[in-house]
């Protein structure tokens, strides 16, 4: 291969490449053709794990949007947002068509057994002429091939040119285009001949490695989109001034308070500059103020609404004189005796988890509150007011709460609770502190464990342990090997680098792990390239 500095995606062809025509002549063997198909498919889950990441990410512009304190200085990003995904979108649906094209010149794909789902490998997993004919990669005139790569260049242009506007736009751009991988490069062979990426890359290769190939260009604009967005996601608060604004936030204990009972809430001056607040005026009188903190009280009384309206006297930023800075108004209910019940790590029930639950009744003591559990659901208490919620199966539960009255009478307290029951989402598999991608050799023969962790899941302390896994080392000089691994021990995975050469390739699959009511569970495979 070419030296010099080479992007790990180009490393990753260089590798293919050179093992492809070494072995174009001896009939490229099964389980090469079955590593293409593996990659396939997991590019394939790779490229939706991201959709739904981006997604995510998009509702979080509509949230922003939405709420109208943001929604100002949303709206440009937001726009911006939808710009990149669209024009992702685009190039995504133009690759399926490549693909789908060349699935047909190439014979199309094996027909599934009985209950088998999923992906089908090729059926000419190793055709050599359909997709060059259709490419146009054997002619010297330009084709579909050159088209395609155009494609790629222009679309990763104009994704990184809706960042234009962010803070640090240029570097930021700079920054982005060269990281990504999401990019065509050519490369010079062991004699230093120049070679192009779509003619000597993807017209000498089998179709089964065409087809992985073309579903990671997807994988590498999806990629880009999601850091794209993250960016604009990033510049909606950025444009809010620093250290140069005031304001006042009034903080209640409680908006519903009990009738007999107190309304407390504290008055704070919300001061980038650290200026202290010297006076509070709620609802037109002076209240306490301690370290430019106030502590306003008002004593419940009947059931309706109250309104409080606080002001701030702080130092103006701009001028250096006094100034007054008014809160937002907010509203507190004072209301009769109703239960409370709150999860206090989710607002759902996860199968075989340990729910931690407050269930409370506002006035009414700990001891005289009688909590019922609903349908597929048990409740141990764990203090006062605290308790452990276990639920089976099912899709909804409920609690009621009854509270036992100064007459010695028990009182419902409103209508049960409804709670959504659901299971721990999948969890992803990792090497180490390693995701899928590009590594040194000693990156990853440093790695101990293969891990199985949750990724964004809001439930602290869940944990799921690999119970066993098949590693697949895939050099770009010699035959394929593979090792059935029980446990999470990554000593397998030790042995494959140290004797790993820059481009050879780790697929990590068949991967099973233990959790929270659930045994054996399949994970999606990973991949590891070796710079």
């Amino acid at each position: 291969m070419a030296s010099g500095k080479l992007s790990p995606r180009q490393k990753m062809i260089n590798m293919m490449y050179l093992v492809l025509i070494a072995l174009l002549a001896l009939n490229i063997s099964n389980e090469i053709l079955k590593a293409f198909h593996l990659m396939e498919v997991s590019f394939n889950k790779a490229n939706q794990a991201l959709t739904d990441k981006n997604k995510a990410l998009m509702d979080a512009f509509k949230a922003a949007e939405d709420d109208p304190a943001k929604a100002a200085r949303t709206k440009r990003w937001a726009e911006k947002a939808r710009e990149v995904q669209r024009i992702s979108d685009e190039f995504f649906k133009k690759i399926e068509v490549y693909k789908k094209d060349i699935e047909v010149a190439a014979g199309g794909r094996k027909e599934a057994e009985p209950g088998e789902t999923g992906l089908r490998e090729m059926s000419k997993g190793d055709d050599m002429e359909g997709h060059k004919h259709y490419l146009g990669t054997d002619d010297a005139k330009p084709g579909k091939g050159d088209e395609l790569r155009k494609l790629i260049d222009d679309t990763r242009v104009k994704m990184l040119k809706v960042l234009e506007g962010v803070k640090d736009d240029k570097a930021t751009i700079a920054l982005f285009d060269k990281n990504t991988a999401f990019r065509v490069e050519d490369f010079k062979d062991d004699n230093g001949a120049q070679k192009t990426w779509q003619r000597d890359v993807l017209g000498k290769s089998p179709v089964a490695g065409v087809m992985a190939m073309l579903t990671k260009v997807q994988n590498d604009c999806k990629s880009l989109e999601t850091d794209i967005l993250t960016k604009l996601a990033e510049n909606i608060d950025a444009s809010v001034a620093k250290f140069d604004k005031t304001a006042a936030l009034i903080i209640a204990e409680s908006t519903n308070v009990m009738e007999g009972s107190q309304f407390k809430a504290k008055v704070a001056l919300m001061a980038y500059n650290s200026t202290a607040a010297t006076k509070i005026l709620v609802n037109g009188q002076t209240v306490n103020v301690v370290d430019g903190i106030g502590e306003y009280t008002a004593t419940a009384s009947g059931v309706g609404t109250h309104k409080v309206e606080a002001k701030i006297e702080t130092i103006d930023p701009n001028t250096g004189g006094p100034t007054f800075v008014s809160a937002q108004p907010i509203e507190w209910t004072s209301f009769k005796s109703t239960a409370t019940i709150s999860a206090d790590a989710m607002n759902v029930l996860y199968i075989g988890l340990d729910n931690p639950m407050s269930i409370s009744v506002p006035g009414v003591t700990p001891g005289n509150t009688t909590v019922t559990p609903g349908p597929g659901l048990t409740l141990t208490k764990s203090g006062e007011g605290k308790y452990i919620a276990k639920v089976t199966g099912g899709k909804e539960t409920s609690i009621s709460v009854s509270a036992k009255m100064p007459d010695g009478t028990s009182k419902r307290m409103g209508e049960p609770m409804k709670f959504r029951i659901k299971s721990v989402p999948k969890p992803v598999a990792q090497l180490g502190t390693l995701i899928s991608g590009s590594y040194n050799k000693g990156e990853i023969a440093m790695q101990q464990t293969l891990y199985a962790y949750l990724d964004g899941f809001v439930f602290d302390g869940v944990k799921f342990t690999i119970t066993k896994y098949r590693v697949i080392f895939m050099p770009k000089r010699g035959y394929m090997e593979d090792r059935q691994v029980s446990g999470n021990s990554a000593a397998a995975i030790r042995e494959y680098a140290n004797k790993a050469k820059t481009g050879d390739m780790l697929v990590i699959e068949g991967i099973r792990a233990n959790g929270p009511g659930v045994v054996d569970k399949p994970l999606n495979p990973i991949t590891y390239t070796f710079k």
